[in-house]
């Protein structure tokens, strides 16, 4: 009997061990998958479940988080404040603050407080006021002229000539007009004997004497005078506005102020409305009246964003369109105008539209607008430069989303989650779906081990959906963890996240001994959703066998599904495997022109490789049939 010939048909094998992050797009490949929550990258090529958090403390009422030498945290009204050394006590300052969201930043061993305008000192663990106002409605105001060791003179006579037999240290007015004695134009004199010559007296300051006046000031502050009278007194021109105070004490204060006026020499007191000057002999008063109030204030502008950039820290204002930075190292001062180097700052910018967030990258202080990045740049006030870049900036309630990673810098924009590097900003979020990316409410970034950690909130009430996606930096990849992230901090070696009820360590491992610290999340949810697969495969191929190879980290529960044909959900398998084990789940699929699979369960697990076995398929024989 004579056989026809059948040729045989053999199986092929592919074997995929390299895998992708998240990709809500239509290309989403096999080697990537379509949805998924609590997988990372930290063991690529292989996916794995990410690492379980540490639990801190509860925290049911956080208004801001910010690291610099430990933990502080803004509870309501109170600051606690958790140090690194773990040999030192956490500190707790009641009612330091008002209720409500807060915008923080660090320079030098201080964080500051916005909107009030604070300053928590991590060394003394204070808190101070960065500005300043005292108030001399209810007591005496004496303004006098004086010399630059705030010493005030009086004087023994006045005249157009001086007296003839001088003794040594005597004072004398020197009148240049007769009908102005007391004027500026003339000059104060004093002898000396060994010299034989008078000399003149400069009063180029102004001493302010009141009870409490300088507790609140120190010495190189700028403050604002006003209520004074003295311009209606004659005796400065211009001594109300902007003054350097050179001294402060207790109960007076030395500042700058040029000689001026008709009636200079001699001291003005303010005593609620009534006005009273005298001459420095004593034998000339003056009275009258001013409803003005004195007042002296060291103001900080109000801002909208913060960042801190060469020792400064910057602000931009939406009401005034203004960039301001503070006077170098002092964040107490922003309006210190001395043509110096370590003078303060302000810029108007001449672009439409509402700040959205401020930054520090590469050196510059950087200021968004949704369509705009100012870039700040310079040593000194003298040579600071502004240039403007019309690009993709930050979106609106996005402010937060600003953070620094290697060297580039990531925010979400209205276009999609964009890097920066100094140059123009490009966008990295192409595998996520855009739609998921616009009208956002807020968000929030945060930065760990290269990881880019982004916190969304859209929509309201019910249809708020709220998400944490994870950028891998260095490989491109996205990944989606269970949100716990409604507030970040990050101290370089660690994030800090609050999930409205309790703070969390990402890394559990770096908090074993971090001030009693809880336990170790217990498990950790996960679920992957695959692309599809047998998409590539041509028609004379089907997938005839699919092998996933599992290995538990912990003792885990997994549940393994699929789906053909976008059909629905069919149980493959549920198990249970010990930690530290491999394991292979393998199975046949049945013929459809693609599939995808669904991992699910608790504990801790990689996927090292899922292997594709593919049949040929011709005049209708299967190769299972000739193998």
């Amino acid at each position: 009997m004579i056989l026809s010939n059948r040729n045989g048909l053999k199986n092929t094998r592919n074997m995929l061990r390299v895998f992708g992050g998240l990709n809500e797009t239509y290309s989403c490949t096999e080697a990537e998958y379509s949805a998924g929550i609590n997988f990372s990258a930290r063991n690529f090529p292989a996916l794995s479940t990410r690492l379980p958090r540490r639990k801190l403390r509860e925290e049911a009422d956080l208004n801001g988080m910010y690291h610099l030498n430990g933990l502080l945290t803004v509870c309501g009204r109170d600051l606690v404040y958790t140090p690194d050394d773990t040999d030192e006590m956490k500190v707790t300052l009641k009612d330091a603050v008002e209720d409500g969201r807060k915008t923080l930043v660090g320079i030098g061993t201080r964080i500051l407080i916005f909107p009030d305008k604070l300053a928590f000192d991590t060394a003394s663990r204070k808190v101070s006021a960065l500005g300043a106002v005292w108030s001399g409605k209810n007591t005496s105001v004496e303004f006098a002229p004086c010399d630059a060791e705030g010493k005030v003179y009086e004087v023994s006579g006045c005249g157009p000539a001086e007296p003839d037999k001088p003794t040594d240290g005597q004072l004398f007015l020197r009148v240049e007009d007769p009908e102005k004695p007391w004027s500026s134009e003339s000059t104060l004199e004093v002898y000396s004997k060994a010299s034989g010559n008078w000399s003149a007296v400069v009063l180029d300051y102004c001493r302010i004497s009141a009870k409490g006046v300088g507790t609140d000031f120190a010495a190189e502050d700028t403050v604002t005078l006003t209520g004074s009278a003295a311009e209606q007194a004659g005796q400065w021109n211009e001594l109300d506005g902007d003054r350097i105070v050179y001294d402060a004490g207790a109960d007076a204060l030395r500042v700058k102020a040029d000689p001026g006026g008709e009636w200079f020499y001699g001291r003005l007191t303010r005593t609620g409305a009534a006005v009273r000057w005298v001459s420095l002999d004593g034998s000339v008063s003056r009275e009258f009246v001013s409803a003005e109030v004195v007042e002296l204030e060291r103001r900080v502008p109000d801002m909208d964003y913060l960042t801190e950039c060469d020792n400064r820290v910057w602000g931009c204002s939406n009401k005034e369109n203004v960039i301001y930075a503070c006077k170098l190292g002092d964040p107490t001062n922003w309006f210190s105008y001395r043509g110096i180097a370590a003078d303060s700052y302000a810029v108007t910018v001449g672009s439409d539209g509402a700040f959205t967030g401020a930054a520090t990258c590469m050196g510059y202080a950087l200021f968004f607008k949704e369509n705009t990045l100012h870039k700040l740049y310079g040593s000194k006030p003298s040579d600071f430069q502004l240039s403007s870049l019309r690009c993709r900036g930050v979106a609106k309630g996005a402010a937060r989303s600003l953070c620094v990673i290697n060297e580039t810098l990531y925010y979400l924009s209205p276009d999609g989650v964009m890097a920066w590097d100094g140059s123009i900003p490009t966008k990295v979020s192409t595998a996520l779906d855009p739609a998921r990316l616009r009208n956002v409410k807020s968000a929030l970034g945060g930065a760990l081990d290269g990881r880019y950690y982004l916190h969304l909130v859209r929509g309201s009430g019910e249809a708020q959906t709220v998400r944490l996606l994870v950028y891998d930096t260095e490989r491109g990849l996205w990944q989606e963890e269970d949100v716990c992230s409604y507030e970040m901090a990050g101290s370089g070696g660690q994030l800090y996240l609050w999930d409205g009820k309790a703070i969390w360590a990402a890394d559990a491992d770096r908090e074993e001994n971090w001030q009693q610290a809880g336990g170790i999340e217990d498990g950790v949810s996960f679920e992957l959703v695959s692309g599809n697969i047998g998409l590539d495969s041509p028609e004379e191929l089907y997938l005839s066998r699919l092998t996933l190879r599992l290995e538990a980290g912990v003792k885990s529960r997994i549940e393994v599904a699929v789906s053909y044909d976008s059909g629905a959900w069919e149980t493959l398998a549920q198990l249970t495997a010990d930690g530290r084990r491999c394991f292979d789940v393998p199975f046949v699929p049945r013929r459809c022109g693609s599939l995808r699979l669904r991992l699910k369960g608790r504990g801790q697990l990689t996927l090292r490789s899922l292997t594709r076995t593919s049949a040929a398929a011709k005049g209708g024989i299967l190769a299972q049939e000739v193998n």
